[in-house]
């Protein structure tokens, strides 16, 4: 699928947005623009931010084999839901193809392979069940293409950091 992303601006205005998508939340919804418009939404019935919710859930859901030796719960959660951010990004003029009646969702959940059982496998589960559920939630939407999910993977130690870690460092340091 070559999808087009017209970035008024140029160069500086692609790498700003670039930067911005580095800083995004886990889980992100990438929808053409003017479906999220309100007269599209009537026309069709699809609601972005309803649909957002709905993977909100189905992440939260998200199951993996408990990775504890001897543990006594077999499953726990992919996912910490209080700590999900998650969002609606707009596309504009997003194409497949080069075909302008030709449109695609795309989302991506950014799940951490620093946490013990959340290997590849777990990852491909999870971006196969979100997937489905928005094959099902969208139906026939009109002009809808292709829907793509990407489960990547935050490894700490290629550059990925919170809050909360930045903040137990400044605090070590500061008693150390």
């Amino acid at each position: 699928m070559a999808a087009s992303l017209d970035i008024p601006g140029g160069q500086s205005a692609r790498a700003r947005l670039s930067g911005k998508l580095d800083a995004m939340p886990h889980l992100r919804l990438f929808v053409p623009e003017e479906w999220l418009r309100e007269d599209f939404q009537q026309a069709t019935g699809f609601d972005a931010k309803r649909l957002l919710d709905h993977l909100v859930q189905v992440v939260a859901g998200l199951r993996m084999e408990n990775p504890a030796p001897g543990a006594t719960v077999k499953d726990v959660p992919m996912i910490n839901l209080s700590n999900l951010k998650h969002a609606i990004v707009p596309l504009q003029h997003a194409h497949v193809a080069g075909d302008e009646h030709q449109r695609f969702l795309h989302v991506t959940l950014a799940a951490g392979n620093d946490t013990p059982g959340r290997t590849a496998s777990v990852r491909v589960r999870a971006a196969q069940t979100i997937g489905d559920e928005i094959d099902r939630f969208v139906g026939d939407l009109p002009g809808l293409t292709s829907v793509t999910v990407h489960v990547q993977d935050i490894d700490r130690d290629r550059g990925y950091s919170t809050t909360a870690e930045r903040r137990k460092q400044r605090q070590a340091a500061r008693q150390g």
